[in-house]
């Protein structure tokens, strides 16, 4: 029997993607689509990053869905918008080059490659897929490829944590 062992971000990845390809059999029998957030909360690749953290915000969310003439062709998070700001923004003191990386366009610091699982996967696959490709959310789509919902990590512990102490629900 193999020792189990803690993952380490210093070990080399492929370590991880090892035995994430070992998931064959999903135990869970949950699907994507049972906890993927839905509808959607979108925003146009032409507002500007100020815009996205309202948004946000006022959604209680940390990813955005970036809609453009009715199709989404983007995701955009709250740490790609952080990513540009100094560590003074943070402490809600921010510098005159926060103000005007905010003044920013989504479109300039959105995601156009997105990575999409479809609602009827396990969620084990989808949770594979965002450790494997190291990110915190996936855009769920339909049979016909339009993104419907998303999941993100928070989601898919929640489900997981259910499967295993089902007095958690």
């Amino acid at each position: 029997m193999d020792t189990p062992r803690p993952i380490d971000d210093r070990h080399d990845q492929s370590d991880q993607t090892d035995q994430i390809d070992q998931i064959e059999d999903p135990a869970s029998g949950v699907t994507v689509g049972a906890l993927m957030s839905a509808p959607l909360v979108t925003i146009p690749p032409g507002a500007r990053l100020w815009e996205a953290r309202a948004t946000m915000s006022s959604h209680g969310v940390h990813h955005l869905l970036v809609a453009d003439r009715g199709r989404v062709v983007a995701i955009v998070s709250d740490r790609d918008i952080a990513h540009r700001l100094s560590p003074a923004a943070a402490r809600g003191n921010p510098s005159r080059h926060d103000e005007e990386a905010m003044q920013r366009r989504v479109l300039q610091v959105a995601h156009f490659d997105m990575i999409t699982i479809p609602r009827d996967a396990p969620i084990e696959e989808a949770a594979a897929l965002i450790l494997e490709r190291s990110i915190s959310a996936l855009p769920v789509v339909d049979e016909e490829h339009r993104v419907v919902g998303i999941v993100t990590t928070r989601d898919l512990l929640r489900g997981m944590l259910v499967c295993v102490l089902p007095s958690a629900a």
